[in-house]
C-alpha cells in the first residue's frame, strides 16, 4: 500500500510538470516565441459575423523587460492603471469582490467603454482566468498566462467573444483590438520597467 501512495505521488508529479511542459509547447508556438524574443509585441484578432451575431478570437503576447517577480509587482495594481495609460481615464479594483474597473476613452476607441469584470490579483507566474460580465463585450472569457523566460517575464493572453452584432464591422473591428491590445501593452510594459 505505502509503494501504491509513493507510485501515485510519482506520477502525478510527472502528469502536472508534463501539463506545464505541454502549456509551454502548445498554447504558444516557436513563431510566437520568436516574435516576443525580438521585444516585438504578437497579436492576432479574428472577428466573423453571422446574421445577428458577432465573435471575436483574440490573441496577444509580449516579454516584460523585467523578471515576473519586478514586472507583477507593478502589473498587479490594476487600481493604478489610470497612471499606466494614457486611455485608461479611471480604474479601480475590489479585493472582496476581485473585480476590476476600467473606463476607458481614447481618439482610436469608437465610444468610452466602461469595463468591469473579475480577475485575481496576479502576482506569480501562473494561469489566471477572467469574465466580462457587464458593458459592451458581456460574455467575453479569457486567460492570462504568465511565465519566466530567462531572467525575463512572458504575458499571454487569449479571449473570445461571442454576442449580439456591433455596429462595427468585423475588419475595423479586428484592427481596432491589435490596434488598442498592442499599444496598452507596450505603454504598460514601459511604464511598469522602472520600479
Amino acid at each position: 500500500m505505502r509503494y501504491l501512495i509513493i507510485i501515485t505521488t510519482i506520477l502525478l508529479y510527472f502528469k502536472t510538470f508534463s501539463m506545464e511542459r505541454m502549456f509551454d509547447e502548445l498554447k504558444i508556438s516557436k513563431k510566437i516565441l520568436k516574435i516576443v524574443d525580438t521585444d516585438r509585441v504578437y497579436k492576432k484578432s479574428v472577428v466573423k459575423s453571422e446574421k445577428k451575431l458577432q465573435s471575436l478570437n483574440y490573441m496577444i503576447a509580449g516579454l516584460h523587460p523585467n523578471s515576473c517577480r519586478k514586472a507583477l509587482k507593478k502589473l498587479s495594481r490594476y487600481e493604478k492603471f489610470h497612471e499606466y495609460l494614457d486611455l485608461v481615464k479611471l480604474s479601480g479594483y475590489s479585493e472582496k469582490t476581485k473585480e476590476v474597473y476600467l473606463y476607458i476613452d481614447s481618439a482610436l476607441l469608437p465610444f468610452p467603454m466602461a469595463l468591469k469584470f473579475k480577475l485575481e490579483r496576479i502576482k506569480k507566474p501562473g494561469n489566471y482566468h477572467f469574465k466580462f460580465d457587464k458593458g459592451f463585450l458581456k460574455g467575453l472569457t479569457g486567460n492570462i498566462y504568465i511565465s519566466k523566460r530567462g531572467n525575463r517575464c512572458l504575458f499571454y493572453s487569449t479571449t473570445f467573444w461571442r454576442g449580439e452584432k456591433s455596429k462595427i464591422p468585423d475588419t475595423i473591428f479586428e484592427v481596432f483590438t491589435e490596434t488598442v491590445g498592442e499599444l496598452a501593452m507596450k505603454a504598460l510594459f514601459k511604464s511598469t520597467r522602472q520600479l
